[in-house]
């Protein structure tokens, strides 16, 4: 059996996700002395997220943790991902005019 998903709700699936496994009750936010201009947000003590001032306003997604699900569960391409996680910012973590950007992997703090 096929089962037809729409562009819209396969957003909207993959919005629940990031908000059952990622809200912001869930995470920790931490600020470094190393890296001043970037706030960064820890889940289970692992670095998933970062909001990167540095260079411009960039949001960086931990790889692995996250933008990997997007391509691979949800088939996603690169923009669906960045609309579906900009949404996510503004909707659920409320912060605006950030670039979603995936991070291979988050070092030390």
């Amino acid at each position: 059996m096929k089962y037809i998903i729409t562009e819209n709700k396969l957003n909207n699936v993959a919005l629940s996700w990031m908000n059952q496994n990622f809200s912001p009750d869930q995470l920790e936010i931490v600020k470094s002395e190393n890296y001043p201009e970037v706030i960064f947000f820890k889940k289970d003590g692992n670095v998933v997220m970062s909001m990167d001032n540095s260079r411009g306003k960039d949001f960086w997604f931990d790889y692995e943790k996250i933008w990997s699900l997007f391509e691979v569960f949800f088939n996603m391409g690169h923009e669906q991902i960045k609309e579906v996680l900009s949404y996510w910012l503004d909707d659920t973590l409320k912060v605006h005019g950030y670039k979603p950007m995936k991070k291979m992997k988050f070092f030390g703090l």
